[in-house]
């Protein structure tokens, strides 16, 4: 699977990237470039993890970075919203 990141970084290091846009979870590959994933609201998502592997249940809470950027993120209950950093 692809790198998720690109040779361009912000120079920034008080940031994850440049922009945040919302995502409808499906089974598709993120777009590249994903610095971070939050979630607007508790509750739990399945994803899909590089190697192509299905993870369910894991929990998300309002507002706080995922410590991972996963390949696919397939759906998410209780969490109203999807945002990806970019």
């Amino acid at each position: 699977m692809a790198d998720k990141y690109s040779t361009d970084r912000q120079n920034d290091a008080r940031t994850f990237g440049s922009d945040a846009v919302p995502h409808t979870p499906a089974d598709s590959d993120l777009p590249i470039n994903v610095k971070a994933v939050v979630f607007a609201g508790d509750g739990t998502i399945s994803f899909k993890n590089a190697a192509g592997t299905a993870r369910t249940g894991y929990p998300v809470k309002d507002g706080v970075p995922l410590p991972f950027v996963p390949a696919r993120i397939t759906a998410m209950t209780g969490a109203t919203a999807c945002w990806l950093v970019q």
